[in-house]
């Protein structure tokens, strides 16, 4: 199978490495981790039951999209408008024909089955369950990993997979808003895939349609043609020579190898979908990993969207000790919120350092929601100064680097964007490997106490991992419980 090579990209960034213009470990200045005391920080999680937002901005906002928004205010205080929890829900519902869900799809599963990787992480369990993982990666490892299994169940068998769930999850959604409002719509979808991934995750859409898993629910005829879909080239990975020199990596018969850089470069190889999606009439775009199985419509956030018409909302909660590899939120040397990705943007020892002293951190949830009109009219702009991370890898084909835009750290090219903290239970419940799958399915349970605590953490942790998935897949996907096996 021949992939395209942005060949032009590959050749400016080995120019750049050889220049010393980029490189490994260029972190980016941090003045301090803002947890809750900064203006644009706004929780909505759970246990806020009421919200207040000026008069002025509500009624100006609201207008565009509803003609009579009178319904909507039931609550006042001075010069604000109060809203309950449940209102904004409400409200959230009523905006679901403004927005189109975005699907990062691009990823091959190098990473996701990679051995090193996965022992790296936790030995103990590498080893205990090492026939289950060369299991899934015989079967399934040269497939992306958005058409692979979400969870496993508790009779071994294979769950849904991360696609076909959030396919489910929108028709599930649309089938509420006509209960509610009468109204029959097809959920707006886009996604991102790459070379590698693009025909499998195609196919893979023909058969999703046909099955009685998306059947079931799909009563506005949602069909593969209505995804819309954009592919990702690939992008040449590298080998250090020395101090300062580098040239591509080539591992088997002398073959470069080339991987997708990274979900950032979504705005640029979305553009053409976002301006069409803006004249179709939508007004916001959620954008978010399809291995995050947390990552569903958060109807509070785009409540919140729209009455204050800000540029964006980025999810966060408090990071906890395990979340090695993700970013934190932060403020940089122009004063600028930025989200840093521990290890590409900042170093692991400086936030290990910051939490030794009982300091708390806010950690991304992996989801974007955008308004629309400001994306398009800043993107070309935004596509110019996303920042290009420079990775070190060290997998089973051997030691090199890899180039990867993050999708988050676009953050900081935001113009006052929206730090949504939320409950990490409902909305961040990522598999960055297949043992992380594992945890998340609770699927080690009988061992998994031992090789915890040997690890220093509280095999609990694991079992509420679980009542995690298990909320999200009744609630969020519409499936029902069995003693062994998820079913619908």
């Amino acid at each position: 199978m021949n992939f395209k090579v942005d060949k032009i990209f590959s050749e400016m960034i080995l120019k750049k490495l050889n220049s010393g213009e980029i490189g490994i470990n260029n972190f980016e200045s941090i003045k301090y981790f803002p947890c809750d005391n900064h203006e644009n920080i706004l929780n909505i999680s759970d246990k806020i039951l009421s919200f207040k937002f000026n008069k002025g901005f509500v009624e100006d906002n609201l207008k565009k999209y509803f003609r009579d928004y009178s319904e909507f205010l039931n609550s006042e205080e001075g010069d604000y408008y109060i809203f309950s929890s449940c209102e904004l829900e409400n409200l959230g519902l009523m905006l679901f024909p403004y927005l189109s869900f975005g699907i990062l799809n691009g990823g091959s599963a190098t990473s996701y089955f990679d051995l090193t990787k996965n022992r790296r992480l936790n030995e103990d369990l590498y080893v205990l369950y090492e026939s289950k993982i060369l299991e899934f990666k015989e079967k399934f490892g040269e497939f992306p990993k958005g058409i692979t299994p979400a969870y496993i169940n508790k009779d071994g068998s294979f769950g849904f997979s991360f696609l076909a769930l959030k396919i489910r999850h929108l028709l599930m959604v649309a089938k509420r808003y006509e209960s509610f409002y009468g109204r029959r719509i097809k959920p707006s979808v886009f996604q991102m895939t790459s070379c590698k991934t693009d025909e499998f995750i195609s196919k893979f859409l023909d058969d999703l349609f046909v099955d009685d898993f998306i059947k079931s629910v799909n009563f506005c005829n949602l069909n593969k043609e209505d995804i819309f879909t954009a592919v990702q080239p690939l992008v040449y990975c590298y080998e250090k020579l020395n101090s300062s020199n580098y040239q591509y990596f080539t591992f088997k018969d002398n073959t470069i190898l080339a991987l997708p850089a990274g979900h950032g470069q979504n705005f640029k190889i979305l553009k053409d979908i976002y301006l069409q999606l803006y004249r179709s009439g939508k007004r916001f775009i959620y954008i978010g990993n399809v291995d995050n199985v947390g990552f569903t419509i958060n109807f509070k956030a785009l409540a919140v969207m729209a009455l204050t018409n800000c540029s964006s909302g980025f999810e966060f909660s408090f990071k906890s000790k395990t979340d090695f590899k993700g970013g934190v939120l932060a403020v940089n040397g122009e004063n600028r919120l930025t989200c840093v990705d521990i290890g590409g943007g900042i170093s692991s020892e400086i936030i290990q350092g910051f939490e030794d002293k009982g300091n708390e951190l806010l950690f991304n949830c992996a989801t974007g929601l955008f308004n629309l009109e400001y994306l398009i009219k800043n993107i070309d702009q935004i596509i110019e100064k996303m920042p290009i991370r420079i990775i070190e890898q060290d997998k089973e084909i051997g030691k090199y680097v890899s180039v990867e835009q993050i999708t988050w750290e676009v953050l900081r090219l935001m113009e006052n964007p929206l730090i949504l903290t939320v409950d990490r239970s409902k909305r961040f419940l990522p598999a960055k490997l297949f043992i992380d799958m594992l945890l998340n399915s609770n699927y080690l349970e009988d061992s998994c106490g031992y090789c915890c605590r040997k690890k220093g953490n509280n095999s609990s942790s694991n079992k509420d991992l679980y009542c995690s998935l298990s909320a999200l897949l009744s609630k969020d996907y519409g499936l029902i419980s069995g003693c062994c096996k998820w079913t619908f």
